[in-house]
């Protein structure tokens, strides 16, 4: 699925495949299309190489579990490890004629506007990048900082949908919209009808973000445990104590801490790939997690609980959750009655679609010419166009 309206180039009437590829992440949200991007670059007899981008080479990069939590196969031997600040020297200096910047929209806005300036880049580089997320309040300002690649990734239907949209508005030539879906659901097997012992509960750093909020969803999930003393709760970490992330939390801020330390109560944390486990989960819980998504996907009954506290984190979709009809309160969560999944969750994430990546690693049938002053101008204006959309969303959204 592909919108090639703005496009300078028709990338499926040249299907060229690149002989050099360049696949760079930061932290753990966007390995999973390195994963996936590397496996069908093997596949076709690419050269390949990786880079894992961090802000001081003295801090950790993604450990050895991080990996094989989000089901990274490609080996370690490949990564190499490159500090910010270097990275668009490092592109310009590979060669590649694919790359995948697996970075946040600012940095991807930042590298797009910039590489014109190295005379050793390769102007027949396609360049690709994609969401790692749900997209609620930053929906606007998310794709723009990413719209001027030439491939622009989607998980989520809606937000492609409105991509399409939206881009053709734009003054300037922008990507081409391709609902990839989402690399972590590789497969969708069919759900089994064994006793399921978890009840599993997605952990967000950030969100809620005071230890007020920690401290009531602990409560919180104390007294779901209590509602289900024949399952064992169990916390799906996003990274253990000393792993890098895109969203930390302090040690004493970890629920399993808060929930020994307040409540009593000592619970299994879980650092591994939960789709490995999801055959065993009852059904799942968090404030603002995609994983809520995933697990719905999975046949997986998923929800969230409210906890009373309006959090101005641009990553806080919880009211998003709320619309979508995820949120429950604790009493729905017990009765005679099954629970079962929200439907809607395929409206807002797609299984990984492996037809879309030939046209994902086209390589650009002419090369790239040098941007304008004036079309810098007019990005950066589109940018703070979005932001205005947002913070207008988020009003109304009240």
């Amino acid at each position: 699925m592909s919108d090639s309206r703005k496009l300078d180039d028709d990338f499926q009437r040249h299907p060229l495949v690149p002989s050099k590829a360049l696949l760079i992440y930061s932290a753990d949200s966007y390995v999973g299309y390195c994963d996936v991007l590397y496996e069908h670059l093997t596949r076709i007899s690419c050269e390949i190489n990786v880079i894992e981008v961090v802000d001081d080479l003295r801090a950790p990069g993604l450990s050895k579990a991080q990996r094989e939590k989000w089901g990274v196969s490609f080996p370690e031997c490949s990564i190499r490890i490159v500090e910010e600040t270097e990275l668009p020297k490092r592109i310009a200096e590979s060669g590649a004629d694919f790359l995948f910047l697996g970075l946040p929209g600012r940095k991807v806005f930042q590298i797009c506007n910039t590489l014109h300036e190295f005379p050793s880049s390769n102007a027949l580089m396609t360049i690709a990048t994609g969401f790692p997320g749900l997209q609620y309040y930053m929906r606007f300002t998310g794709l723009f900082w990413r719209s001027f690649v030439d491939q622009l990734l989607f998980t989520d239907p809606n937000l492609y949908r409105l991509a399409r949209n939206w881009l053709s508005l734009l003054p300037l030539s922008t990507a081409n919209c391709v609902l990839l879906g989402s690399p972590r659901l590789k497969e969708v097997p069919t759900r089994s009808h064994n006793v399921r012992k978890y009840i599993v509960f997605f952990e967000q750093n950030e969100i809620p973000v005071s230890s007020h909020g920690r401290f009531e969803l602990a409560r919180q999930l104390t007294i779901l445990a209590d509602l289900h003393p024949d399952k064992k709760l169990l916390i799906v970490a996003r990274n253990s104590s000393g792993e890098t992330s895109n969203h930390q939390a302090l040690d004493n801020m970890r629920l399993a801490h808060i929930l020994q330390e307040r409540e009593g109560r000592t619970v299994e944390v879980y650092n591994g790939n939960w789709m490995t486990i999801a055959d065993d989960i009852e059904f799942a819980v968090s404030v603002s997690s995609t994983a809520l998504l995933e697990a719905s996907i999975l046949q997986i009954p998923s929800f969230s609980i409210p906890i009373g506290e309006e959090s101005k984190s641009p990553f806080n979709a919880s009211r998003f959750f709320q619309r979508v009809g995820f949120e429950r309160q604790l009493g729905d969560l017990v009765g005679p009655l099954p629970l079962k999944p929200v439907a809607r969750a395929a409206d807002f994430l797609a299984p990984l679609d492996m037809n879309a990546l030939p046209q994902v690693i086209s390589r650009r049938p002419k090369p790239r010419r040098t941007t304008k002053p004036y079309e810098l101008v007019l990005r950066r204006w589109c940018v703070a166009s979005a932001r205005v959309l947002d913070r207008a969303f988020r009003f109304i959204d009240r």
